[in-house]
Formats: structure tokens, C-alpha cells, sequence
């Protein structure tokens, strides 16, 4: 069994959960985009900046989740 989040080093956690926020919030501007009063083309680049930046994260602690 892996690791349970609670049971995570706490930068760890902290960082799983800034990334799980930047997937959020990426999603939900690229959703809402048509109500946005901003450029569209810089929409689509902070959409996504934060996408990737949530993958990268993501990935990154989930090599620091130890499975026996």
C-alpha cells in the first residue's frame, strides 16, 4: 500500500496541494474563457502555465509517495 497523504513530509502535502489548485484554477478559466474579459491568447497561456506547472508538480511528489 502507498503512503496516505496525511502520513506525507508536509512540504510534501504542501506542494501536492498547490499544484492540485493551480489544475483547478487553469481548468476553470480555460472553461470560462468565453466570459473573460482578457485577451484570449493570454488566457490560453496562463491556462496553460498552470496546467503544466499542476503536472510537473504533481509528478514530481508523487515519486516521494513510497509503495511497499
Amino acid at each position: 500500500m502507498c503512503v496516505p497523504v496525511q502520513q506525507l513530509d508536509p512540504k510534501v502535502r504542501f506542494w501536492m496541494i498547490l499544484g492540485n489548485i493551480a489544475l483547478v484554477t487553469g481548468l476553470l478559466m480555460w472553461n470560462f474563457r468565453s466570459e473573460m474579459p482578457i485577451n484570449k491568447n493570454w488566457l490560453d497561456a496562463v491556462c496553460g502555465l498552470l496546467m503544466g506547472f499542476s503536472i510537473g508538480v504533481n509528478l514530481l511528489n508523487l515519486s516521494k509517495r513510497r509503495c511497499a
